[in-house]
């Protein structure tokens, strides 16, 4: 049984050295915005949103950037308020599932450059100040 232990660690180890490209892709944490390009084949772009881990009415960020395309939303609520995310602008308006202490699944929204509102349509939410301004570039 070590043998087949040993021998799948070392194919692993050789898989993981072979091909690809050498550039690394940048991924968003639940703080930042990541404003990649989409790939050849048409993938979607991601932001990255989360909601204040501490249960304050507020995101992590406010102002936030996005390529013009499709858009995937990665919405994080560490808090135990239920959260969510709803994009509006430009005839747009798309919102994530209400989650609580959990992601959101992600949503895919088609952004035209354009300047949209995002805010947490929960109760109360966004009159307290949980909303951001989103430029779609």
């Amino acid at each position: 049984m070590r043998w087949f232990l040993v021998v799948t660690a070392a194919a692993a180890l050789a898989f993981a050295g072979c091909g690809g490209d050498d550039e690394e892709t940048p991924t968003a944490t639940a703080t930042e915005a990541a404003t990649e390009a989409p790939a050849a084949g048409g993938s979607a772009s991601k932001l990255a949103i989360a909601a204040d881990p501490g249960g304050a009415k507020k995101f992590t960020e406010t102002e936030l950037t996005a390529t013009a395309g499709q858009v995937e939303i990665d919405f994080a609520n560490d808090s135990q308020l239920p959260h969510a995310v709803e994009i509006e602008g430009n005839g747009v308006e798309e919102t994530t599932e209400t989650v609580t202490g959990e992601d959101a699944p992600p949503l895919t929204v088609d952004l035209p450059a354009g300047t949209y509102e995002f805010y947490c349509p929960v109760g109360d939410h966004r009159a307290a100040g949980m909303e951001g301004t989103l430029v779609v570039k």
